[in-house]
């Protein structure tokens, strides 16, 4: 059974390097200061868009709240319309910080670590390769 909700950590941390890379966030203090800030803005989601492509991101039907932990402890999240991934490839782009959790209902649980721990024991080759690895 292919599980609609899961998100690829490594995979969503990579290609939120390749937005980053191809698409680096303003030099301005804030994003709403830019002159053309709508055009920015398409163009940073057709550039997510299409990493979650090269990534094979899954999508599902409907609307949910994807809670995202970053590197620092900070729990972050966003709505989105069909694909979890996206939540923790946005979050780790304008946090500049890797994602260490990413799901559906996963914030002020113990969810994300048995998770991890869950794909750990299981001898998930990219989880037990750890977060310096990218493929």
């Amino acid at each position: 059974m292919i599980d609609l909700d899961r998100v690829n950590i490594e995979s969503a941390n990579w290609a939120s390097g390749r937005v980053r890379d191809h698409y680096p966030l303003p030099e301005t203090a804030r994003v709403a200061d830019l002159p053309n800030v709508n055009e920015w803005l398409a163009g940073l989601h057709e550039q997510i868009e299409a990493w979650l492509g090269v990534i094979g991101a899954i999508r599902r039907p409907g609307r949910a709240w994807v809670d995202v932990q970053l590197s620092g402890g900070r729990w972050v999240g966003q709505w989105i319309d069909d694909c979890p991934t996206q939540a923790a490839v946005a979050s780790s782009y304008w946090w500049s910080e890797p994602v260490i959790a990413a799901g559906i209902g996963l914030k002020d649980s113990s969810d994300a670590r048995a998770a991890h721990e869950a794909r750990l024991a299981s001898g998930d080759m990219l989880a037990l390769l750890g977060e310096e690895w990218s493929p």
